[in-house]
Parts: C-alpha cells; sequence; structure tokens
C-alpha cells in the first residue's frame, strides 16, 4: 500500500487547515487510463473506479468523491481529474482523508511529477493508498530522494 503520512505523525489531520482526527475515514477514488480500448493493458477508469469502491468499502472508507481521467497521460499534471483531486486536497480544511487509486502508475509516469502530486497531498496531510498493495510511500522518504 502506499502512505503519505505528514511529520506530524498518524492523528494528523492536525494543523491550522485540517480537520480533527475524528469519524470515519472520507476518501476521494482516482483512476486513470492512457487508453480507453477492448483488449488494453490498463483497465479502463469504470473498471478501476469499481476496484476502489469495494477496496474502498472493505477498508470501511466513505467514499465522497471520484476523479477520472479517461485518455490522459500520466506523464503530465495538466489532467481535469487529478485538478478535480488537487482542488478538493487544498482546499480548507480537505475535503477528503486518503486518495486510492488502483496503482502508482495511474497518479504518475515519472519521477518528478510523482513527487509534485505527493508533495502537494501530504502538505495537506492527504495519505495516498493504492488498491494493489504494491507501494508504501511515507513523507521521510520523499524528502530523502530530494535531499
Amino acid at each position: 500500500m502506499l502512505y503519505i503520512k505528514s511529520s506530524v505523525g498518524n492523528a494528523l489531520r492536525g494543523g491550522d487547515c485540517m480537520r480533527p482526527d475524528v469519524g470515519p475515514t472520507r476518501a476521494f477514488l482516482y483512476a486513470r487510463s492512457a487508453v480507453e480500448t477492448q483488449g488494453a493493458s490498463t483497465p479502463k477508469v469504470d473498471e478501476q473506479l469499481e476496484r476502489l469502491r469495494n477496496h474502498a468499502h472493505e477498508r470501511s472508507f466513505v467514499v465522497v468523491g471520484e476523479a477520472r481521467d479517461a485518455g490522459q497521460s500520466g506523464a503530465s499534471l495538466s489532467r481535469p481529474g487529478l485538478e478535480l483531486v488537487m482542488r478538493n486536497a487544498t482546499s480548507s480544511p480537505p475535503t477528503f482523508d486518503v486518495l486510492l487509486a488502483t496503482d502508482i502508475k495511474r497518479l504518475a509516469r515519472g519521477a518528478e511529477i510523482f513527487l509534485a502530486i505527493t508533495s502537494r497531498l501530504s502538505g495537506a496531510g492527504i495519505q495516498i493508498e493504492t488498491a494493489d498493495g504494491t507501494y508504501r510511500w511515507r513523507e521521510e522518504s520523499a524528502r530523502n530522494l530530494i535531499e
């Protein structure tokens, strides 16, 4: 699983613009696919969103929003769905606690784009979790990469 934590720690969601750590975890779902054709190696966004809804249910998360970028490259930050995620993450207070994606490549295709996304979300106290469970990311790791 991919996690982003603030340096404040687990009880996070603290800070001036964060909500207190109370109530159910609010999840925002994000799906992206560069190609939406039959037989593509990456599941279509509708299939990804269905998987993410199931994952959220299994984790007892409350889904508060969904964003999709069908036919969009992960090599750019300029994606309508991703921009919606960022607007909700950087509102005061953020409208969700965790961003769910099926795998890390749905968020970004490249370290620079990935770090830009994770930096903004981490700064807002937002965790990122992948449904495939193959990746774990912590803010401390990001700092080590860029220092």
